[in-house]
């Protein structure tokens, strides 16, 4: 029988704050969306705002693919491949259906009618990845957990040397190659699908955890991902700006170079910080991050479910980043979304059944 290595149980502190921030990222960047869609929109003055807030968390999903890499690629326990593939994907395969029914439903506001032409939409859409915005990135990580027991031999197993040009070909191809085709018409007629941008993460999750960098090595990281930031941000803007106002979202993209160098940036400063000496042994503290962390993927399944019904008014009243000034209304409704999907999902959590659709 094949055997895979997989990560023992035990508590990574740095990875659990980063997963924890990384999510709480991402429902900022989606509440900071609207603003940053058209200068014509809420005005030049508010689009700053909108698209300073989602430059500075594009960073989030790579990250929560480096901490991905970091989990099942380096590690120390063996597991047959059959149950490596059970245990993970039967997590990401039963939220995936329910949540996509949940927000079709809420998406089309019908009434649930089980009648053939009801199925073969959904299964259609289920099967095609026509599914909300934000659950494309359950697809992503069937993708990764299929190919694990394939990579998980070869980048343990390979020299430095060998993962260094993979991650190179990794970045010429997405972040040189990928990336500028999309300001021009032409596109590479050689195959270099098989290094996708999801992949190069996941194996970059590895590399940085099984090979120190030198503090020089780390000050560089950090002013690419510093410099990385600014061009995201003004650099949107100039596209945004030639393009009359209407976004122009190339330099958003997670294989854009910015933002390649600033999710290493931001991997790299919470994986050196010294937080056993900032934390220290405070209960609860400890107690908080490990609650927010085991109920991070949910608030990613369910926040946009959140965020639609506080800002629609189905509650009663309307909560929405827009009724107020964005540099005060984009971290409010960010934080009511997060912390409103977190309590939604502690509850979930504890329900027999349904604490499948938001596992832990």
């Amino acid at each position: 029988m094949i055997h895979i290595r997989t990560e023992k149980t035990s508590r990574i502190i740095y990875i659990d704050i980063l997963r924890i921030l990384s999510i709480f990222a991402v429902v900022v960047l989606h509440v900071s969306a609207p603003f940053a869609a058209s200068t014509n929109t809420y005005g030049i003055k508010w689009w700053w705002v909108g698209n300073l807030a989602d430059s500075i968390t594009r960073w989030s999903v790579p990250v929560l693919i480096l901490i991905s890499g970091r989990l099942m690629l380096y590690n120390d326990r063996e597991e047959s491949v059959l149950l490596f593939l059970r245990k993970r994907l039967i997590k990401v395969i039963i939220p995936l259906v329910f949540w996509s029914l949940l927000y079709m439903i809420r998406k089309n506001e019908v009434v649930i009618q089980w009648d053939v032409s009801l199925i073969i939409s959904f299964l259609k859409n289920i099967y095609t990845g026509n599914v909300h915005i934000h659950l494309w990135y359950l697809y992503m990580l069937v993708g990764l957990y299929l190919i694990t027991p394939i990579i998980k031999p070869y980048v343990n197993n390979a020299r430095k040397e060998s993962l260094i040009y993979f991650i190179v070909v990794w970045f010429i191809s997405n972040g040189i190659i990928a990336f500028l085709e999309k300001f021009t018409e032409y596109n590479i007629g050689f195959n270099l699908s098989f290094f996708h941008w999801s992949l190069g993460y996941y194996v970059l999750g590895f590399f940085i955890e099984k090979y120190s960098f030198s503090r020089k090595q780390r000050k560089a990281a950090y002013a690419l991902g510093l410099l990385g930031m600014i061009v995201t941000v003004y650099g949107t803007y100039v596209l945004t700006k030639n393009n009359d106002g209407v976004l122009v979202p190339h330099l958003y993209s997670y294989l854009a170079p910015n933002i390649i160098f600033m999710s290493i940036m931001v991997y790299l400063l919470f994986k050196n910080i010294n937080w056993d000496k900032i934390i220290g042994e405070s209960p609860i503290i400890n107690k908080l991050i490990s609650s927010f962390n085991r109920a991070s993927f949910g608030i990613y399944l369910v926040h946009l479910l959140v965020l639609d019904i506080i800002s629609s008014g189905d509650i009663g009243i309307i909560i929405d980043a827009s009724s107020f000034n964005p540099i005060i209304g984009i971290p409010l409704v960010g934080s009511i979304t997060f912390i409103v999907s977190y309590l939604a999902v502690v509850i979930l959590q504890r329900i027999p059944l349904l604490n499948k659709v938001v596992p832990k």
